[in-house]
């Protein structure tokens, strides 16, 4: 299927985001008891607004019991479960969220068969909009000078609602997930129509991240 691109370049002052982190205490093992001080804690950081990672571990040693990371609301990455020795003991891998995404239906239209340009197409400039104001350059990136050009796919359903979404082409786990966690922060566009009735479209968009 040929793809649609859309040129949004980023740059690093644009808007850098800083870590947050916070810990809780619980008097139990299964976090369930909330305490001012306790001999388990739940360790919980953000950066970037792409993805909280959880770790919930013994005070006395620091020895992990589990982690979790999610991408929004997703689960994401690998969530780990650890014996009394500290080695892993069981893992539940959420990787497939950014790096496979879904499948595009195959009744999405391609703006071209709509008769519709890029620049001509109602929802390029909310679009645009969207990316500038939620955008922030992983850390991580910037500290290992990461740059380059990631292609986002989705679809736009036929009540404007945005799905699909895929890294179609990646550049480093962290660019990527930031831009899946973009994209998937837009909820809503405006719908298309062909002749008459309103369709489902397929967009590719490329976000680039660029070091200045």
């Amino acid at each position: 299927m040929k793809q649609i691109f859309l040129s949004i370049f980023l740059v690093s002052n644009i808007a850098i985001a800083q870590s947050e982190s916070n810990t809780t205490y619980y008097k139990d093992k299964y976090g369930r008891m909330q305490s001012d001080t306790g001999a388990y804690a739940l360790e919980v950081s953000k950066t970037n607004d792409s993805v909280v990672t959880q770790i919930f571990f013994k005070v006395k040693n620091g020895q992990k019991i589990w982690t979790k990371s999610y991408l929004g609301e997703q689960p994401y990455g690998k969530w780990n479960r650890y014996d009394r020795k500290g080695n892993i003991e069981s893992t539940l891998d959420y990787d497939f969220v950014v790096k496979y995404g879904e499948l595009i239906p195959e009744r999405a239209q391609l703006l071209e068969d709509l008769g519709i340009t890029v620049m001509s197409d109602i929802n390029t400039e909310k679009i645009q909009k969207h990316i500038r104001d939620k955008f922030k350059y992983p850390e991580v990136a910037q500290e290992e000078n990461i740059q380059g050009k990631v292609i986002v796919q989705f679809t736009i359903s036929s009540d404007g609602k945005v799905d699909n979404l895929r890294i179609l082409e990646g550049v480093h786990s962290s660019l990527d997930t930031e831009c899946y966690r973009i994209m998937n922060s837009l909820k809503e566009l405006e719908p298309y129509t062909k002749d008459g009735e309103k369709v489902m479209v397929y967009r590719t968009i490329p976000i680039t991240f660029k070091m200045v």
